[in-house]
């Protein structure tokens, strides 16, 4: 008959080899030379990508290279410059060549600024081929300066 004890040291064993898995897995992340290829030990099955270059890496007894997709990139025309209340939203689009429904995407201001600590989130969607849609959306009432955004789609 078990106790709960043993499942409390089975809840123990369970995180400990959870944080070993990403532990190793971390470790393994870093890059040398700024080839992008995984540095450290591995667990196969894992995977790492550098989004800087778009390399994919899988352990499979070591690090090796199973894909490579660039980073794509594009700068919307100006977003802002109206009175936004809260939850709503100005929008733009930037179009960015080989980008598809579904691909992951980044937005941020061009110039640097960091919108969310002035009241509002840079939000992007692939919405079409080649067309990815930025909204800024208001967190707190506020009038955003109107802003070009720059966005990176990740294949």
């Amino acid at each position: 008959m078990r106790t709960k004890w043993h499942y409390v040291a089975w809840i123990i064993v369970c995180w400990l080899s959870i944080g070993i898995i990403v532990h190793a897995q971390l470790s393994g992340s870093s890059t040398a030379s700024g080839s992008g290829a995984p540095t450290g030990s591995c667990i196969d099955g894992s995977s790492y990508v550098d989004s800087s270059t778009g390399y994919q890496w899988t352990c499979k007894g070591g690090w090796k290279l199973s894909a490579t997709s660039a980073i794509l990139t594009g700068t919307t025309g100006s977003i802002g410059g109206g009175l936004l209340a809260v939850g709503a939203s100005a929008s733009g689009t930037a179009t960015i060549t080989g980008a598809t429904v579904g691909m992951a995407c980044i937005a941020q201001a061009s110039d640097g600024t960091n919108m969310a600590a002035l009241g509002a989130t840079p939000m992007c969607t692939v919405t079409a081929t080649n067309t990815v849609t930025v909204n800024l959306v208001a967190i707190v009432a506020l009038t955003p300066a109107s802003k070009i955004y720059s966005v990176k789609v990740i294949p």
